[in-house]
């Protein structure tokens, strides 16, 4: 079994963290403009680092499992990856938002924030635009709110499906891939709830500040 870990730092807004020797056998990769195996000059910073993110099975062809780590996680368990892909035989493993439910709570949260983090990430976004088109394709109202800072994904036909279709409406919408991330796990059910501990620090990870905004 090949794994593959990925983080992807592009402009100044973070830094590469330590990643420590894992329990099992994987292969750690993090992508900045000094690495990049594709070029990708017509997309901003946040797009490109989205980019390996997303597509993955393009850029590292021949692994089992892929599993992604935002540029502000520090893993500090060796047994992280291989909590997270024993919970992605069946297709993605990723954790539940440990603060909200749902998409229409976190867009709230987001638009209502005075952090100058968030409105400078997301205040040009269609957040409610967006939101409100994957209502009008079905998916409920109550569909749970994921954290998409970490997860591991199975490189089968429904995993790599599903990361195609979760980079083409993140192109078409926003930048914030929470939703996209909703509406697809609502729409092909090949998503597996994992549980590592709370968003910002638990057994497995810490989740850093950013360096800088971007």
């Amino acid at each position: 079994m090949k794994i593959a870990v990925i983080t992807a730092i592009f402009g100044d807004m973070d830094t590469p963290k330590h990643f420590p020797a894992q329990s099992i056998p994987c292969d750690y990769f993090c992508f900045t403009e000094e690495n990049s195996p594709v070029p990708l000059p017509n997309l901003p910073d946040r797009l490109r680092a989205k980019y390996f993110k997303l597509q993955a099975h393009r850029v590292l062809p021949g692994y089992d499992y892929y599993v992604w780590i935002d540029g502000n996680i520090e893993v500090k368990s060796p047994d992280f990856v291989k909590k997270i892909v024993e919970a992605a035989t069946g297709g993605i493993a990723i954790q539940i938002h440990h603060e909200r439910e749902t998409i229409a709570e976190e867009i709230d949260f987001i638009l209502k924030s005075e952090n100058v983090y968030l409105t400078t990430r997301y205040g040009a976004q269609p957040l409610r635009q967006e939101y409100e088109y994957y209502l009008s394709r079905g998916m409920p109202p109550d569909a749970p709110l994921y954290s998409c800072n970490v997860f591991a994904v199975k490189f089968n036909a429904d995993g790599i499906a599903f990361l195609n279709l979760w980079w083409e409406l993140v192109l078409l919408w926003s930048w914030f891939d929470q939703s996209a991330f909703s509406f697809l796990a609502w729409k092909r059910k090949c998503v597996n709830p994992v549980h590592l501990g709370t968003m910002f620090d638990n057994p497995y990870f810490t989740l850093r500040p950013h360096d800088k905004l971007q």
